[in-house]
């Protein structure tokens, strides 16, 4: 009786113990993941009009200077976005709404296929999103040129 009594008390404290861990643990790593690109990083919005449809494109990037994000060329089947400035080491995540740009999704970095391995793609019932890391190097030129294409676009 005594050693039941006993084991349950050792079992009590040990889901104690487990639970203070975890809180612990949990609110390191919330400082830690919230403190870095997250905060650093800035929210943009681009309406981009086709014909009389307007279709709202975000980027949340941690570059240094405002991107530019534009359609290129009717049927829209791509979104381009340029980064104008100096050398920075950075990261890119774009949120393309599904009915202005869709189908199978490719990153062109310049002039080059992005391998899928080098950047995550999203997508829900009404958005696709791509992120990726990128290395903005100057002497290249002063523009980091993008373009997410679709295997399908939208019509004016």
């Amino acid at each position: 009786m005594i050693s039941d009594v006993m084991n349950k008390r050792v079992i009590a404290l040990a889901c104690i113990l487990l639970v203070l861990f975890s809180i612990i643990v949990g609110g390191i790593l919330l400082v830690h993941l919230g403190g870095n690109e997250a905060s650093a990083s800035k929210l943009y919005t681009f309406p981009l009009s086709v014909g009389e449809k307007e279709f709202i494109v975000t980027v949340r990037s941690n570059y240094s200077s405002t991107p530019e994000v534009y359609l290129p060329e009717i049927p829209a089947n791509m979104v381009e976005v340029d980064f104008r400035g100096p050398p920075e080491d950075s990261f890119f995540n774009i949120t393309i709404p599904n009915n202005l740009v869709w189908g199978e999704l490719t990153v062109i970095d310049k002039y080059y296929v992005m391998d899928k391995a080098n950047y995550i793609q999203t997508s829900n019932s009404t958005d696709n999103s791509i992120y990726f890391t990128f290395n903005h190097i100057s002497h290249i030129g002063l523009v980091k040129h993008f373009e997410i294409r679709g295997t399908e676009g939208v019509i004016a």
